[in-house]
């Protein structure tokens, strides 16, 4: 039985037009991508929703990771003990590559490995 649910993001409808919904660690990983992909004041009655990418600007590693951090383990409250490892991919594609290791409700969830536009 699921714990957790939640709207499948991106916002999906089956062929029924039903919302598809996802469950426990489905809808943790799709809440972690939205929080990255928001950013500050897109949703009018959450303002500080989302991640700033204007901390790419300092190319410092472990201020950009200590931001990812930041903006999940604030907005996401199910993720528990998140390890963030993130690093420039190279030079000139302007990509960050980072790795979210975490887990909910006390169990290890699969590595989440995105990388972030600069």
């Amino acid at each position: 039985m699921a714990q957790i649910r939640g709207l499948m993001y991106p916002l999906q409808v089956d062929s029924k037009g039903h919302l598809i919904l996802s469950n426990d660690l489905a809808v943790v990983e799709e809440n972690i991508i939205s929080v990255l992909e928001t950013r500050p004041f897109e949703r009018v009655m959450r303002a500080d929703y989302g991640f700033n990418p204007d901390i790419f600007s300092t190319i410092e590693p472990n201020a950009i990771n200590a931001r990812i951090w930041e903006a999940v383990t604030t907005q996401v409250p199910a993720v528990e003990a998140l390890e963030v490892k993130g690093a420039l991919e190279s030079a000139d594609n302007g990509l960050w590559a980072v790795r979210l290791i975490y887990s909910v409700n006390g169990v290890p969830a699969p590595p989440l490995d995105l990388t972030l536009n600069m």
